[in-house]
């Protein structure tokens, strides 16, 4: 796989999964821009990416907040590559999920990747060219214990 020239945005690049594929894509030569809620673990990736010879740089943002993913698409401009990695996973009973919990989950999970690809494919499509990937769980296809609404938003992903 070679990116050079390539720009790349990863959501929820901050740890985990997000975080690997981060640093695959910058191994790969894309310039990655990490993205997520904590400042010091977005410096701390981007560093680390940097650290092994990549190029990086990190945004805060808060996918649950339209305005935030907004001032993301708007920050980033123009990118090569998407990755809808991040979510949120408070697992709950059915019977003990609250509406804040439930309306938080579909904001990350759903609604996020949907708004934030809508903001930044126009430009891919101008260019012809461009990869979105969304990260989906196998909560999506198996009955997890715990999960109804999580599993719901990766369903819907």
């Amino acid at each position: 796989m070679e990116l050079q020239g390539k720009t790349a945005l990863v959501t929820g690049a901050t740890a985990g999964i997000g975080r690997d594929i981060a640093r695959t894509l910058a191994g790969a030569g894309a310039r990655v821009v990490v993205t997520g809620r904590d400042p010091e673990r977005g410096a701390e990736t981007a560093a680390a990416i940097e650290a092994e010879g990549g190029t990086a740089g990190f945004v805060v943002a808060d996918l649950g907040d339209l305005d935030s993913l907004r001032a993301l698409a708007d920050e980033v401009g123009e990118v090569d590559i998407l990755v809808n990695n991040a979510g949120i996973f408070p697992f709950a009973p059915a019977i003990e999920q609250d509406v804040a919990t439930y309306e938080q989950l579909f904001a990350v999970n759903v609604r996020a990747p949907f708004f934030l690809t809508a903001a930044l494919v126009p430009k891919m499509a101008a260019k012809g060219e461009g990869v979105i990937v969304n990260v989906s769980s196998i909560a999506a296809s198996i009955a997890v214990p715990d999960s109804s609404v999580y599993s719901a938003t990766k369903v819907k992903l």
